[in-house]
């Protein structure tokens, strides 16, 4: 299953982190109005991923949440 998170901050990496510790879904696609950060956080969070569950995280756009059975919005009203 392929779940998108928008928004890169404390809770959509928070996020992204428990559902790769449970196992959850087979690919994780992180927005941010702020690339670089949806960058790093989604590289952190990959290098957890051979002591959890194997599965792909990583950045991408709007676009990218094309075909997602869950988004998970996290991003601040400002």
């Amino acid at each position: 299953m392929k779940i998108g998170i928008v928004g890169s901050g404390m809770v959509g990496a928070t996020a992204a982190y428990a559902l790769l510790m449970r196992g959850v879904g087979r690919e994780i696609v992180m927005v941010d109005k702020f690339e670089k950060r949806a960058i790093a956080e989604a590289a952190d969070i990959l290098h957890a991923v051979p002591f959890a569950h194997p599965l792909t995280v990583r950045a991408g756009s709007y676009a990218d949440l094309k075909g997602c059975r869950v988004v998970i919005m996290s991003a601040g009203v400002g």
